[in-house]
C-alpha cells in the first residue's frame, strides 16, 4: 500500500468492518492506493463485475467477489494481497481474507520468493468461496498494470516491460495462466471478459 498519491483520507474502522460490501470497499481502495495502483484496482473490478454476469453468481456472491476485487492490493508489495487479506481478517470477515489471500498470482509468488506458503495462513475456501478464487483471478489476468482490459499475454508483456522476464512476479504469472488455460470453463470464462478478437 502506498503512502504517496493516495486520494482520501486514512480508511475508518467503520469502512473496514463493512469491507464485504463493494462500496466500502471502493472506498478502502480509493483511500489507501496511489493514483496508478488505485487505477488497476478498479480495472480488476470491472472485469469482475463482467464476470459476475455470465456466471449468474446470487447477490452476496457477487457482492464479495467485487469487494476482494477492490482490496486485493491494499498492501505492500511482495505480497499485498497477503497484507490485505490480514486486514480483512481482522475485521472478521474471515472467507473474504481467504479469497483476496488465495487467488493467484500471490499463492505462486510466494513460493517463488520461499515466502510461508499462504494456504497454511490462509485456507483455501471451500464451496462458493472457491468460485469467488477463480473469478478473482481470471480479473487480475486479463486487467492491465494500466487498468485496461487486456488478455493475459497483453498483461505478461506489460508486467515483463515493468519488471524484466526473470522478476518472480513473471513467473507467476504465467504459472496462473497455464493454470486457467488448462481449465475449459475457466478459459471459456477468460476468452468472455478479454477483448474481442484477440487471442488470449
Amino acid at each position: 500500500m502506498s503512502s504517496s498519491g493516495r486520494t482520501g483520507g486514512t480508511p475508518t474502522s467503520e469502512l473496514w468492518r463493512r469491507a464485504r460490501e463493494p462500496a466500502a470497499a471502493h472506498d478502502l481502495a480509493e483511500r489507501s492506493l496511489a493514483r496508478d495502483e488505485y487505477v488497476r484496482t478498479r480495472g480488476v473490478a470491472q472485469q469482475a463485475a463482467r464476470l459476475a454476469r455470465p456466471t449468474h453468481l446470487a447477490r452476496p456472491l457477487r457482492q464479495e467477489l467485487l469487494a476482494a476485487a477492490w482490496l486485493h492490493r491494499l498492501g505492500s508489495e511482495p505480497l499485498p494481497a497477503v497484507e490485505a487479506a490480514r486486514a480483512v481478517r481482522r475485521s472478521g470477515h474471515e472467507r473474504l481474507a481467504r479469497v483476496i489471500a488465495c487467488a493467484g498470482p500471490t499463492p505462486e509468488l510466494a513460493a517463488l520468493l520461499d515466502a510461508e506458503p499462504v494456504v497454511r495462513e490462509f485456507p483455501w475456501p471451500e464451496a462458493d468461496g472457491a468460485v469467488l478464487v477463480a473469478l478473482l483471478e481470471i480479473a487480475v489476468v486479463t486487467t492491465g498494470l494500466d487498468g485496461a482490459r487486456t488478455t493475459p499475454a497483453g498483461h505478461l508483456r506489460s508486467l515483463v516491460a515493468a519488471t524484466g522476464s526473470g522478476d518472480p512476479a513473471v513467473r507467476a504469472l504465467v504459472r496462473v495462466v497455464s493454470r486457467i488455460a488448462e481449465d475449459t470453463p475457466a478459459r471459456s470464462l477468460l476468452e468472455l471478459v478479454s477483448p474481442r478478437g484477440v487471442t488470449p
